[in-house]
């Protein structure tokens, strides 16, 4: 399949107007994101369903590949981990492994660039980790990802979070923090 109209809308100025207007177009090539459509989070944190948050997200990062393509794939995982607890309360462990095993399969399917994969996987692995932790952890998971990629990675982080419930974008101040401190202690160990 060609990945043309793929990429023209997914780089375009409102991707997530093209993704609507072409869904069974964005459907075929990526099966699990129409799983996503009408998919309920049952979480105070969320205010849409999994497929408009993803959409929400794309829409919030810059046109660049890497970043818009984490963002269609970051949380396509959620379907398939879905728990709920006694309370009625939806769950989503370990998504991230998900998505990103979706995002695999994709990238080989059609056969990205590995250099991209690496990044794309990395920031997907790592979209929702809580960067308040020590030193030693905070450090060890900043050089997996890679310097340049912090950048990269809080751009998703931002845009996920803006994306979910309002009244939790007094975090995005923590987000700021966790960046600054990150670069910190990277620039401390070179």
């Amino acid at each position: 399949m060609n990945l043309n109209l793929f990429y023209e809308i997914l780089l375009s100025e409102n991707p997530s107007d093209g993704i609507r207007n072409n869904e069974s177009y964005f459907f075929n090539l990526i099966p699990e994101l129409k799983e996503c459509k009408g998919f309920n989070q049952n979480n105070p944190w969320h205010i849409y369903d999994v497929y408009e948050h993803i959409l929400h997200v794309i829409d919030g990062v810059r046109d660049d590949l890497i970043l818009r393509f984490t963002a269609l794939f970051h949380d396509i995982g959620k379907p398939y981990v879905y728990t709920e607890d006694e309370n009625g309360i939806g769950h989503f462990y370990n998504h991230w492994n998900k998505s990103n095993e979706i995002f695999l399969n994709f990238a080989k399917k059609y056969s990205l660039d590995e250099d991209i994969i690496d990044t794309i996987s990395k920031l997907i692995i790592y979209h929702d980790f809580n960067f308040n932790v020590e030193d030693t952890k905070m450090i060890e998971i900043a050089k997996k990802l890679g310097k340049d990629n912090i950048k990269l990675l809080f751009e998703i982080k931002r845009s996920d979070l803006k994306a979910q419930n309002e009244k939790y974008n007094y975090l995005l101040d923590s987000y700021d923090n966790q960046e600054k401190r990150i670069n910190l202690l990277l620039t401390q160990k070179d």
